[in-house]
């Protein structure tokens, strides 16, 4: 499973997980200034709701809790072009989930694809060269989450105003 972001809008986010070439769960919602406040509960969200217990996968029991973690195998972010903070806000987070699950996540631009179908389409294939990548690297070797990080491409220079 691969969860998709796409903060490229400014007025609507959109976050889906998609598997074999479909979009298993999606979920939009407005969010006109306000991504930074909505976009992790949104993830939050999608996952509780979309997917059943079946998918998750045991990791460890702590303290007598079992701790489950959702079998993704990559995160694809739309990383432009868009407005500054709101894309900012997806690849923070697209770049902080990966290193913190240790999965790849890959940009895609919002101007390669029409809709979410292929979004997820080309999403595919661009984490499995990536997946293909570290397997090249044996386990204990140095791929680090440098290698693994991605940048916003805002399409336009920053429009700064000087005080009058």
């Amino acid at each position: 499973m691969i969860l998709y972001i796409d903060t490229s809008n400014a007025e609507i986010m959109t976050v889906a997980l998609g598997e074999d070439g479909k979009a298993v769960a999606k979920r939009s919602l407005k969010a006109k200034y306000k991504q930074a406040e909505k976009l992790l509960p949104a993830i939050d969200m999608l996952l509780k709701k979309s997917i059943p217990r079946t998918t998750f996968r045991t990791r460890k029991v702590v303290r007598g809790k079992v701790h489950r973690t959702l079998d993704l195998k990559g995160i694809v972010v739309v990383n432009g072009p868009g407005p500054f903070t709101a894309l900012r806000i997806g690849v923070a987070t697209a770049n902080a989930l990966g290193y913190c699950f240790k999965i790849p996540v890959v940009g895609i631009k919002s101007t390669e694809f029409n809709n979410l179908d292929e979004m997820i389409k080309e999403g595919e294939k661009r984490i499995k060269k990536v997946e293909n990548k570290r397997s090249k690297h044996s386990i204990g070797s140095a791929w680090s989450a440098k290698q693994n990080i991605v940048e916003p491409e805002y399409g336009q220079e920053p429009n700064i105003t000087i005080k009058k």
